[in-house]
């Protein structure tokens, strides 16, 4: 049987590298303390090892601050924490068209409780038409802009310095969905000016699935939406003020941040620039052999863009090809990718398309047997 090729990157990196199995396994054995909670030697040592990668996590963007590193269960839940927990009745929130469902549901929750929302265009090659089409959007009344770094569903990179100078001058709050960055190429807090910054611990950052984070800048602290014991003040009725405590309600997943640690570390230890240099030509080798395919359609091909490839074969659906393609030992990802208005604005709408997505371990042999499998489809 032929190796299986993983082209599934965007949904959740893998393999993990061994570092990680390592150090969820030594957390289980010898950290299995509730970190916070006790004086014992095993809750101190789960408390030190999260604060370890709370440091990890400094180090890898570029901040400065441990304490304002919260952890969650994912990506999804640090981006409800921060649009419910910063938005207010009245307030009006501006999206790009790229935007998740982890963004566009909790939005439309909170239509019922006063708060609004309006899109602005990002489809242009041209990062000065998204500028402007940011601008036009901005009301009097919004108060939360909320962007994601790079696309899900075709790898685009929005300009998010350029934006986040435009909140700044709005004063608006710009809340950045780095699902798609973390770890996939270089990302710095401090040069993205973004007041929090939300990230998957289990893509780009090789971590355990059930890991995500959250950075709160010094000037942005989002109010909780889950409330519960902390481990301090158990006799006050609120979760207090102070971080990351007040935004860590109940027991934190120790052996998933460490795991999360180690692939932290890892990348630290390959270095972004290294990772992106290389899926970057892993995605222009693969782009030029898409094209060069009958019947093949691509969508969203920029010229800057994380490694993610969107494409339909005329004669299959979405998931038909997908089907044919896992037959043959290779993953992707068919359908709408959770972000139903990017695939209107690429015109892949309404069945979606195959994306294919690639990690740094991923070579040319198997993009290779791919284009083969899909020209012969």
């Amino acid at each position: 049987m032929e190796k299986i090729i993983y082209f599934d990157h965007a949904a959740t990196s893998w393999p993990k590298p061994q570092s990680v199995f390592n150090s969820i396994s030594y957390a289980l054995r010898e950290r299995g303390g509730n970190p916070g909670r006790s004086g014992h030697k095993l809750s101190v040592n789960a408390a030190r090892a999260i604060y370890e990668c709370r440091e990890a996590v400094c180090r890898l963007f570029s901040f400065d601050s441990p304490e304002r590193v919260i952890f969650t269960q994912n990506t999804t839940y640090a981006l409800n924490m921060a649009v419910k927990g910063l938005c207010r009745r009245g307030d009006h929130v501006l999206i790009s068209n790229f935007e998740h469902n982890s963004v566009l549901r909790p939005l439309y929750s909170l239509l019922a409780y006063g708060v609004e929302y309006s899109m602005f265009e990002a489809s242009d090659e041209n990062e000065e038409e998204t500028i402007f089409c940011f601008k036009r959007a901005i009301k009097s009344n919004t108060k939360v802009a909320v962007v994601t770094a790079a696309s899900n569903v075709c790898g685009k990179i929005m300009p998010i310095e350029k934006i986040a100078m435009i909140c700044k001058t709005n004063n608006i709050k710009l809340i950045i969905d780095g699902a798609q960055a973390g770890g996939v190429y270089p990302f710095d807090f401090n040069r993205t000016g973004a007041d929090v910054i939300c990230l998957a611990g289990h893509k780009g950052l090789y971590g355990p699935q059930g890991t995500g984070i959250m950075i709160c800048s010094h000037s942005c602290e989002p109010e909780s939406i889950i409330e519960g014991g902390n481990g301090m003040m158990s006799e006050d009725r609120t979760m207090g003020n102070f971080l990351p405590e007040k935004l860590e309600a109940g027991t934190l997943n120790t052996p998933g941040i460490c795991g999360l640690r180690a692939g932290i570390e890892y990348v630290i230890s390959q270095t972004p620039e290294r990772i992106f240099g290389t899926t970057l030509l892993l995605t222009d080798y693969a782009t030029e052999g898409l094209s060069v395919i009958d019947g093949v359609r691509l969508y969203g091909t920029y010229s800057v863009k994380a490694p993610i490839i969107l494409f339909n074969k005329i004669g299959y659906s979405p998931s038909e090809l997908a089907t044919y393609l896992s037959e043959r030992g290779i993953c992707v990802r068919s359908g709408l990718h959770c972000a139903p208005t990017a695939h209107a604005a690429l015109g892949s709408a309404p069945e979606g398309a195959v994306r294919i997505s690639f990690g740094h371990n991923n070579t040319k042999n198997e993009i290779d047997r791919f284009l083969s499998a899909v020209n012969r489809a």
